[in-house]
């Protein structure tokens, strides 16, 4: 129980740290490409977060449902995972398209807001070093 609470609070940071990447990364890419720019990397920024939390949520479902298959049931896979997989394309895809086609947005600008995580992971890999979390020295204790 203790480890679903280090992971859950990990996330948590990483939502927030991903959003603190993407505020920087729209700011540098407003101030820098102008507020079209701005605007192309918030919207990646957002679609990162939310396909952050979907991918979660739906890895989550699936591990409660591979630990409940491991127990000897047989196990069917809920329509609604399934959905949000896929939904979770179809939105990346869809609005892809409408920021490059119909909105002719800066294609560069909205590839850097959508790699928000990216330095959300290294800030957090940080947090983990300055507050002792890191993990491999803790098993090297342990044994």
């Amino acid at each position: 129980m203790e480890g679903e609470a280090v992971y859950a609070a990990i996330e948590r940071r990483l939502e927030l740290f991903t959003l603190a990447a993407g505020a920087a990364i729209a700011i540098a890419a407003g101030a820098g490409w102008g507020w079209r720019a701005g605007v192309a990397a918030a919207i990646g920024v957002l679609l990162c977060w939310m396909n952050l939390r979907w991918l979660r949520a739906g890895a989550a479902a699936v591990v409660q449902l591979g630990a409940a298959q491991a127990e000897g049931g047989r196990v069917r896979v809920p329509g609604g995972i399934k959905a949000k997989f896929l939904g979770r394309l179809v939105l990346l895809l869809g609005a892809t398209y409408a920021m490059l086609v119909w909105l002719r947005l800066p294609a560069i600008a909205f590839l850097c807001g959508l790699t928000a995580v990216v330095p959300a992971i290294v800030l957090e890999l940080a947090y983990e070093l300055k507050h002792g979390h890191h993990r491999w020295t803790q098993s090297k204790s342990d044994s």
